[in-house]
């Protein structure tokens, strides 16, 4: 029996780890829960999350302003294509640290995911 974990910024805490035995596999990378909480917490939080937005500039300037109710598969794709690029500018084992400054290439991803029809891979250009 597997064990899944979701990672919600307002309450994800130690106690939510599963106790087993078996490994925890986040993205091929491979955990004991017993011996490493900090590191799966660590990459968990530093997985990007794209969800509904509301109040972003109209698609095609007359359209949608929101996709509540429509855009999950779009914002799923979102977040693979840009966990790929997290992975292939910073490399696998990157962290999010709160409070530490982060580099360019990190903001440089983000911003490509930005609502707005100049950025590359914003829901105006899907």
């Amino acid at each position: 029996m597997a064990a899944t974990l979701t990672y919600d910024t307002l309450r994800f805490e130690y106690e939510d780890f599963p106790e087993t035995k078996e490994p925890v596999w986040i993205l091929g990378q491979k955990y004991s829960v017993f011996t490493e909480k900090e590191e799966i917490l660590l990459d968990v939080t530093s997985r990007l999350w794209f969800t509904y937005r509301k109040n972003f500039p109209a698609i095609g300037g007359t359209g949608p302003t929101s996709d509540t109710g429509w855009g999950c598969m779009l914002r799923c794709g979102q977040m693979i294509f840009a966990q790929a690029l997290v992975c292939r500018h910073l490399g696998r084992d990157w962290r999010w640290i709160k409070g530490k400054r982060q580099v360019d290439n990190y903001f440089n991803v983000l911003n490509a995911f930005i609502d707005k029809k100049d950025s590359y891979y914003s829901i105006h250009q899907i």
